[in-house]
């Protein structure tokens, strides 16, 4: 004899609680990648645009100066360049350090170089930018002038 469905029944069956554990595994699965690709361009952007305020406030420190600021060891502002930087700015960051380049001659002068041990960071920030720019190592750099 087969019995009627209770009306009055409440909760859920495994087999319902496993299914939706299923589909939401399935869906995170799918988010994950297109999540990390997110965080990953999130952070090329913070360092690219770290980047481009070096660039601006070495070419204001040019203008008022008549010379480029001097070269100094990776991850050290330049002395008098931090007047052109913003309050609290540092060179060195989570993930990655900067480090302001003067080459002094042709065909380059100037530049500001990203170093960091995350391949994929340095390679998406490099794409953001404008040439010439090249990579040697973990270190990715931008010509300024």
């Amino acid at each position: 004899m087969i019995r009627p469905a209770s009306k009055d029944r409440h909760g859920v069956t495994l087999i319902e609680l496993l299914t939706v554990m299923v589909v939401v595994s399935v869906l995170a699965a799918i988010a994950q990648p297109l999540l990390f690709g997110v965080i990953i361009k999130a952070r090329a952007a913070d360092a690219v645009s770290d980047m481009q305020l070096i660039r601006l406030a070495v070419y204001n420190y040019q203008t008022d100066e008549q010379a480029w600021p001097s070269e100094q060891s990776v991850g050290v502002v330049p002395p008098g360049l931090d007047a052109y930087l913003p309050e609290g700015f540092d060179l060195v960051n989570q993930g990655y350090t900067l480090d302001f380049d003067y080459w002094g001659g042709s065909p380059f002068m100037v530049g500001v170089t990203l170093i960091t041990a995350d391949t994929l960071l340095g390679r998406t920030a490099l794409d953001m930018l404008a040439s010439p720019k090249w990579t040697a190592g973990d270190k990715y750099t931008w010509v300024i002038e």
